[in-house]
């Protein structure tokens, strides 16, 4: 993923990595220069990692944090990964106030049956809310470079995720096809064709929690923001079947309309694959939109620019398909204010409790 040093007198590099069949955990390795050897894994802690490595490639400064371990910086020995002193540990009492529970992992089957996929679950405490099913909301990106599901304590600390499993709701998130941390073949499934494996992924998951009891199948909703908003649309028109609510955060809805440096990296150009752009477009499937629609954008959004949303828009009446609109006129990609954060978030559970009837 990332090469850290290079110690030409040892004859060895450094870099930090995923292994094999260990995707939710991110490591610093060893290898040597000449390639005879298999790189050796130098950071023990299970999650997720980051180094500094000094310029003698002695020491290094390990910053990491797991599912149920908040971020803490550690000193250690290059050597062998042996701790040498605490550089900084999260002791904050807040933590233990909160008393949130981490989310569990499971291993799904994806929909073409040669890969499996990762997944996190927030579950609703049963002593409150029974042994389920539950009413379920996806909570998505499913795009390239993102790695939605890890073992950091950014998954424990989501508080959206948190606030919804307080109220009943099961929260899953899933690192369908396309997305990072699992080679360049996985990622790489949905070029030239965005919006269509992603959905599949994301509606295998959701039945798969079906099947096991812990999801009323009339009472799913799904959010994401960016691309994750364009794959809850996606998700909302190509199975409408599975979800029936949709909060569609800054979404692409035009592969045409959106940064060309990182679109045609995977589409290809609007001329080399003009089916691919019109099969992955929101507007091409409004017709099979049939639950509840929020839309949500800021108008200075510099990177996913209003048009977007305003084309869906124009499509959705020219279907007579109903939605709802969430604006922020002093926003960018995301409300940063406190008070349009609040806002956002209010109007975004009050809108799925209303459509799933929680």
């Amino acid at each position: 993923e990332e090469v850290v040093a290079v110690d030409e007198a040892a004859g060895a590099a450094y870099f930090v990595g995923t292994s094999e069949g260990r995707w939710l955990e991110r490591h610093l390795f060893r290898v040597a220069l000449d390639g005879k050897s298999q790189p050796q894994q130098v950071t023990k802690t299970p999650g997720m990692h980051s180094t500094v490595i000094d310029r003698q490639c002695r020491t290094f400064v390990d910053i990491s944090s797991a599912k149920d371990r908040p971020a803490e910086a550690t000193l250690r020995s290059l050597k062998d990964g042996s701790e040498l002193c605490c550089v900084f540990k999260n002791e904050d009492p807040l933590i233990a106030e909160l008393g949130l529970p981490p989310p569990e992992f499971a291993t799904l089957p994806s929909t073409d049956g040669k890969v499996t996929l990762q997944a996190a679950l927030y579950k609703p405490d049963p002593k409150v809310y029974g042994p389920g099913p539950y009413p379920t909301v996806v909570s998505c990106y499913g795009g390239p470079h993102v790695q939605f599901v890890s073992n950091s304590w950014m998954m424990t600390v989501d508080l959206r995720a948190q606030a919804m499993r307080s109220r009943g709701c099961v929260v899953l998130k899933v690192d369908n096809r396309g997305s990072n941390r699992r080679g360049l073949a996985f990622e790489g499934a949905l070029k030239h064709d965005m919006g269509a494996l992603e959905v599949e992924d994301q509606a295998a998951a959701v039945r798969w929690c079906v099947g096991r009891g812990l999801t009323d199948e009339k009472r799913v909703g799904i959010y994401g923001w960016s691309y994750g908003g364009y794959l809850s649309a996606m998700c909302l028109a190509k199975a409408s079947d599975v979800f029936k609510c949709a909060v569609a955060g800054a979404p692409v809805t035009s592969w045409d309309g959106y940064d060309t440096c990182y679109t045609e990296r995977y589409m290809g150009t609007p001329q080399s694959n003009p089916a691919g752009y019109k099969s992955s477009s929101v507007m091409e499937h409004v017709d099979g939109m049939k639950g509840d629609l929020l839309l949500v954008h800021g108008l200075i959004d510099e990177n996913v620019h209003f048009r977007h949303t305003a084309r869906l828009i124009n499509a959705l009446i020219a279907k007579q398909k109903p939605y709802q609109l969430l604006l922020f006129p002093n926003e960018r990609h995301s409300p940063r204010s406190q008070r349009d954060r609040e806002y956002m978030e209010e109007r975004m559970w009050t809108f799925i409790a209303a459509s799933l009837g929680v």
